[in-house]
């Protein structure tokens, strides 16, 4: 008798654990029978090489600038090889209306940038955090029958044990597909107000 209860004892624990190993194994398999795995985290490169601006750009002035700003943050990172610097040269060129572009062609605008970062690297500078103004912030207006907009962006930069805030106006200009894109920048203080007269070509 007492053998009989614990073979009846034993087959219902070898049941149990048959039956927790399953449910254990139908929780790491999707529906499609292929294991669950954790979503890879994508990082700001990747998100901002991937971006496919001719198939998904962006909607507002502001959102233009925040994708430059982040273009602008890669570009100026020590890690950042050169063929990325060259695939990011691309990606910021989306950006720009097409008088810019004229001013900035392809291999000029690639070289211009490298010597930027180099530069920034040379004297120890580094863009930590960029920022855009809020939506309300953002000025609109039109002239010649073009629409316009100026949102003004910051740079926090350090440069050894000192650092520094610099503020830009970007003027991006609506194109016929309705797409602001960027015309130029000017140097400015956190309220918008130019501090000079030159407007700089936003070669980053």
């Amino acid at each position: 008798m007492k053998s009989a209860v614990r073979t009846g004892i034993f087959g219902i624990i070898i049941a149990v654990l048959i039956v927790s190993f399953y449910l254990y194994l139908s929780k790491r398999m999707t529906s499609g029978g292929e294991e669950t795995k954790q979503p890879e985290k994508v990082s700001t490169m990747d998100q901002v090489l991937e971006k496919n601006f001719a198939a998904d750009y962006p909607g507002t002035a502001r959102s233009v600038i925040q994708w430059y700003n982040k273009i602008v943050l890669l570009m100026h990172d020590e890690k950042t090889t050169d063929s990325q610097m060259v695939d990011l040269c691309d990606q910021a060129l989306h950006l720009f209306d097409e008088e810019l572009l004229k001013v900035n062609p392809r291999d000029s605008y690639i070289a211009s940038v490298r010597d930027d970062a180099a530069a920034f690297e040379s004297a120890g500078r580094k863009i930590v955090s960029t920022g855009v103004c809020d939506s309300g912030d953002v000025v609109y207006f039109s002239n010649g029958g073009k629409k316009y907009a100026y949102v003004v962006a910051s740079y926090f930069e350090t440069e050894g044990s000192g650092y520094t805030r610099v503020y830009q106006k970007y003027c991006l200009r609506q194109d016929s597909d309705g797409k602001w894109k960027i015309v130029a920048f000017q140097l400015c203080d956190r309220d918008g107000n130019v501090t000079g007269d030159i407007i700089l070509p936003a070669a980053g």
